[in-house]
């Protein structure tokens, strides 16, 4: 977090974490805004309904007997290469905020380069909401456990939180189903399987490990799971094929002899999914991961050209995988 002076005057919120982005907006929410005329003193903005005239309008209006109002400014595309005579009359505005305007500006993409950017860093307060890491979530969740009274162990929950997409949104959404389906009941793994839906990036990772480990029965076990569920051939092979591109790159960066921990952070991995990359590479020669990327692409052309049904094309892939090397 960066903050500066009249750094309660105006908030930009960064990141891709939406769930802790809304827990700090309906934080200012409730500080700012008088219980009965909330919505005479909030105005929000979203995506193309977004102008600058209605911005000017809404900054200008005093708020309703009270000191203060909220303005919610969200993905307006300003912080963006290419709008600069938008941004500049955007920049003039948040410039001169009067006293009675809090303004939040919540952007997926920002050009930390553009003066706009630096405006509002050098005036106000910028906040970066990325994904925690796991164990605050761990922490979040077990916490959360204890409120609800969920009889869950520790191992179980990491289990179940390893299963996650990075995106506490979608955690609490399955955590929240767990909770209500489990009710006083013991949690076990086989319940956390049967009741919350798993990321497809996880159940892709679980694919791979198990071709690893040559257990062809529970690798189409999890295909034939992923293709009932509709998932398409071609997204399956898109990260099937990213997934073998990163234990290609584990293994030059092991043999290199780089830290373990410095792995993890260029390849952007949590620690204990590189740990279990580091044992999948040792099963494979350099030539053998190559060999599978290029099958990769040969299955792709394959499906793209009609040359063969996308679903059976995609299990030949993955018994080619079982047999290589």
């Amino acid at each position: 977090m960066i903050k500066n002076q009249n750094s309660d005057r105006c908030y930009l919120l960064l990141g891709e974490d939406q769930w802790t982005k809304s827990q700090f907006v309906c934080e200012i929410k409730n500080k700012i805004l008088s219980l009965g005329n909330e919505m005479m003193n909030y105005f929000e903005l979203k995506d193309k309904e977004i102008t600058l005239s209605k911005i000017a309008d809404s900054i200008e209006t005093l708020p309703f007997f009270a000191d203060q109002k909220l303005i919610y400014i969200k993905d307006s595309g300003f912080l963006k290469a290419g709008k600069k005579e938008d941004t500049d009359k955007f920049e003039t505005l948040i410039k001169t905020l009067p006293e009675h305007v809090v303004l939040i500006i919540d952007e997926k993409e920002t050009d930390k380069r553009s003066k706009l950017y630096k405006t509002i860093h050098s005036l106000y307060t910028v906040i970066v909401f990325d994904y925690p890491g796991e164990d605050k979530v761990f922490e979040m969740l077990r916490k959360q456990a204890a409120v609800l009274q969920l009889n869950i162990d520790s191992h179980v929950l990491t289990y179940f939180l390893r299963n996650m997409p990075e995106d506490i949104a979608y955690i609490m959404g399955e955590f929240n189903k767990l909770c209500d389906y489990a009710g006083t009941h013991k949690v076990t793994q086989s319940v956390i399987d049967a009741v919350c839906i798993f990321s497809l990036e996880k159940r892709i990772f679980e694919l791979v490990k198990k071709v690893a480990q040559r257990n062809t029965k529970e690798a189409f076990q999890i295909y034939h799971t992923l293709i009932e569920s509709k998932e398409s051939p071609i997204g399956i092979l898109v990260l099937i094929a990213r997934q073998y591109r990163v234990m290609l790159q584990v293994k030059y960066l092991l043999k290199n002899k780089i830290p373990s921990k410095e792995i993890a952070s260029k390849l952007k991995l949590p620690f204990f999914a590189l740990k279990d990359l580091a044992e999948q590479v040792r099963l494979y020669s350099f030539k053998d991961l190559q060999d599978i990327l290029i099958k990769c692409l040969e299955t792709d052309k394959d499906i793209k050209s009609g040359k063969m049904d996308g679903i059976k094309r995609v299990e030949v892939l993955i018994m080619e995988c079982l047999h290589t090397n």
